[in-house]
């Protein structure tokens, strides 16, 4: 071979060597720019091509125990006006005129915007001054379905709590106390796809975009359908109050409602209403009244200070000390003889004061921090409040009459009397109320554990035997027949709770409640109804309790 031919084909085999390298680099460059930062430039691309109209911080969902959505992403109108789009400018402006509260990202007027400029206005804040007033037919104003993190029927408001004005933190509710892992710091945009001049795209839109995912969901015990009946029939009877539907042997709380209630998506509206929706009656202390008998029947079945069929004088009043206390029946001269059982059917003031007296002050108070009153339950929620209990070492007689009435200093939560009723559904055992059940991190995985299943004996079943008899007989014949629930049975307590105040006819202003659970048998849900200043607990709330457990019961039975 000749030393030119092999020159030749050294050249050959290099230029092939370099193109081959060349390819390998334009693939390995190719890889990079498709596989590794494609979704990269593909994002720079859109955004060149979208004009952001509002932003919203992406957060975790919050399900319900059958994975329902409570929080996370529903839908609601907004309205975006184009101006370079419209075509009766008249009619817009005067629509934008009557628009009052809006959320507003520019100067609400047509000839304060520029070409490029875009009003966003949010529907769900926007009123307006006139009721014949409606949204311009006009190609430059669109309505379009805004992702809102709330049911818009503000469902379960006061359990999910609501965000600070950026949306970012959380404030009250589950949305603060698990705020760390809900938070996700990426940002979910509403924007419209625009050309070279910012003028929108026909056909292509307004879209909600997003990029990430929030750091983890949470779920709670909550029951969709059990909170949806309680909001329901709290709507159509108690303005002022709360409901709690817990499940006696797990703790697990399916519902909480407290009205007034407030929308999360517009908090800001709520500031200004009357009534103070923004508080959580099921976790704030208040006068029980003779609910509170249960823990004194307790209490003195439990010493063996007194048996069921224990006979009892009651002139209508017992004197203690220099106070006269008096029974409802002061004026038709009492109950005369009755029995303990009876007594507690027909609420007996004189019988439950004597039967403390007997227990002591002391004594009593020492029962009632065992069944957990006077501490907070440890609920996943912020700001529960421990109620109050009187002094042990400093009660007169008088303090432990008021105690044994459920009057005078001790204060309780609807949520602590939703406990003390589980004691008794499940056979004793004091088991902490639950609101999460679980949390699942984006990633994978599950964080249980949350809070102990730990439960811890404070009655023996016998007491518990006895008492469920004796609340069955509230039902059955005595202050709450109105309570008694067809088919399935019921066991429960009403309570009048004086507040102290009077109203303008001079009669005495009282809470109402009622705490009951069903069916007799196997009990599942444990209910409690509370009226604020709703009169009696008797007229009020039995006949709530009564709806909500007629229609739960239904629903189970149908499933």
């Amino acid at each position: 071979m000749s030393q030119r031919s092999k020159s030749d084909k050294i050249r050959a085999g290099s230029i092939v060597y370099c193109l081959l390298a060349i390819f390998l680099f334009l693939i390995s460059e190719l890889t990079w720019l498709q596989l590794i930062r494609g979704d990269t430039f593909a994002k720079r691309a859109r955004d060149q091509r979208i004009e952001v109209l509002c932003k919203t911080p992406l957060r975790g969902t919050i399900y319900d125990r059958n994975m329902q959505v409570l929080a996370g992403t529903f839908y609601e109108p907004a309205i975006v006006i184009f101006p370079e789009l419209v075509s009766d400018r008249g009619s817009v402006e005067e629509f934008l005129s009557l628009t009052s509260g809006a959320a507003i990202s520019q100067e609400a007027s047509l000839s304060q915007l520029s070409a490029q400029a875009r009003l966003y206005l949010d529907a769900s804040k926007v009123s307006l001054g006139s009721s014949d007033s409606k949204i311009p037919d006009d190609p430059g104003v669109a309505v379009i379905r805004q992702p809102v993190r709330y049911d818009p029927t503000g469902l379960a408001a006061h359990v999910i709590g609501y965000l600070d004005n950026e949306n970012i933190t959380g404030i009250s509710g589950i949305e603060k106390t698990y705020d760390t892992y809900l938070r996700s710091g990426d940002i979910g945009l509403i924007a419209s796809f625009v050309d070279a001049r910012r003028v929108p795209y026909k056909g292509l839109g307004i879209r909600w975009l997003h990029d990430a995912e929030a750091a983890a969901d949470v779920v709670l015990t909550i029951d969709r359908q059990i909170q949806e009946i309680v909001e329901e029939v709290m709507d159509a009877r108690i303005s002022r109050g709360a409901v709690v539907v817990m499940d006696p042997e797990t703790g697990r709380v399916l519902a909480m409602a407290s009205r007034p209630s407030f929308s999360p998506n517009n908090v800001g509206s709520a500031f200004t209403q009357p009534l103070f929706p923004m508080i959580n009656r099921a976790i704030t202390p208040y006068p029980a009244g003779s609910i509170l008998k249960i823990v004194v029947a307790a209490c003195g079945l439990e010493k063996d200070v007194v048996a069921l069929s224990d006979k009892f004088y009651d002139p209508g009043f017992i004197d203690v000390g220099s106070q006269r206390f008096k029974c409802y029946l002061h004026d038709s001269e009492g109950h005369g003889w009755i029995s303990f059982l009876d007594a507690m059917a027909y609420s007996c003031n004189s019988v439950f004061i004597e039967t403390a007296l007997r227990i002591g002050g002391k004594s009593l108070v020492d029962f009632y921090e065992n069944l957990g009153f006077g501490a907070t339950t440890g609920i996943s929620l912020p700001f529960e409040q421990p109620g109050q209990l009187p002094g042990a070492y400093y009660m007169s007689l008088q303090d432990t009459a008021n105690l044994a009435i459920g009057q005078g200093e001790v204060l309780v939560t609807p949520l602590q009397v939703a406990v003390l009723l589980s004691v008794i559904a499940n056979g004793g055992e004091l088991v902490s109320p639950r609101l999460v059940s679980e949390i699942k991190p984006k990633g994978g995985g599950t964080i249980t554990g949350l809070k102990s299943d730990m439960s811890r004996r404070v009655l023996s079943q016998d007491t518990c035997r006895q008492l469920t008899f004796m609340l069955e007989s509230v039902t059955r014949w005595g202050t709450a027949k109105a309570g008694w629930v067809d088919e399935f049975g019921s066991c429960g307590k009403t309570g009048t709770a004086e507040t102290g105040r009077l109203d303008s006819a001079g009669h005495p202003i009282c809470h109402a409640w009622f705490g009951g659970f069903t069916p007799l048998q196997n009990p599942h849900f444990v209910i409690v109804v509370f009226a604020e200043e709703g009169g009696s607990g008797g007229e009020v709330a039995a006949p709530v309790f009564q709806e909500i457990a007629g229609r739960l019961l239904f629903e189970s039975s149908h499933n």
